[in-house]
């Protein structure tokens, strides 16, 4: 409770902030996805330091233990999607630069929908080269801009085995951060408070990971499909909703 108080949050919003990202990293190792959608929109409330700054750095030891975790089903074509990841943050950056961001969101948020519309209508989105490489440029450029870099390599593995699914998003996100993070701490997002924030959270993240392990034990994989397309329509929502409220 010190550290809570030295870093300008009271015991309760501290315990609070905890137990959101719990909530959202049990989701996400359960599922692959989900940390950000549940976290970002709520702990920008509770403190602004909290994203991307702290929520970038906390999530690393998540995506590291899904990756170890299941590391034999991580599709070894990710590199791809992760030179697209690099692309789109540099993309990402000069659309900011030049463009309305509020605009962009907007446009960002309805395409994820109109994706998801797409895929429940039974439009597939095969794991091809190409698709890996456009997919994770989507991802670093919504990323960049709006916050949300799951859903467009989550649709593109909606139908791939749940292992897959989690350990080669997991690898994704963890070797994305290997560039996203330094690139923030040069920004100045990321600074002494934000790390302390961070190591916060942390806690949260673990007991979360850990969970997420019986959340795959009694998950049924047919119902995998259904719960990303869910947190891909409600990342899009909250954007949406963010950008027009």
């Amino acid at each position: 409770m010190l550290a809570a108080e030295v870093i300008g949050l009271s015991p309760w919003w501290a315990a609070v902030a905890v137990l959101i990202v719990f909530v959202g990293s049990a989701t996400q190792a359960s599922i692959g996805i989900g940390l950000g959608l549940l976290a970002a929109p709520t702990l920008v409330l509770i403190d602004t330091a909290f994203i991307p700054g702290a929520l970038s750095v906390c999530v690393v030891p998540l995506t590291i233990g899904m990756t170890i975790r299941e590391f034999d089903h991580v599709d070894r074509r990710i590199y791809r999607a992760a030179v697209g990841r690099f692309v789109g943050v540099v993309t990402g950056a000069i659309v900011i630069a030049v463009a309305s961001r509020d605009v962009v969101a907007i446009v960002i948020a309805l395409s994820v929908l109109l994706a998801v519309v797409g895929s429940i209508s039974g439009l597939r989105f095969a794991t091809s080269d190409r698709n890996l490489m456009i997919a994770g440029t989507a991802s670093g450029f919504t990323g960049t801009v709006a916050a949300i870099g799951g859903p467009p390599m989550a649709l593109t593995y909606q139908h791939s085995d749940p292992r897959t699914l989690r350990a080669t998003l997991a690898a994704f996100n963890t070797i994305g951060s290997s560039f996203t993070i330094p690139s923030l701490a040069i920004a100045g997002v990321i600074g002494r408070r934000e790390l302390q924030l961070a190591a916060l959270l942390v806690p949260g993240v673990v007991a979360g990971l850990w969970l997420g392990r019986i959340g795959i034990a009694r998950l049924p994989a047919d119902r995998v499909r259904g719960f990303v397309l869910a947190i891909c329509a409600g990342s899009a929502l909250v954007l949406l909703g963010r950008q027009l409220l």
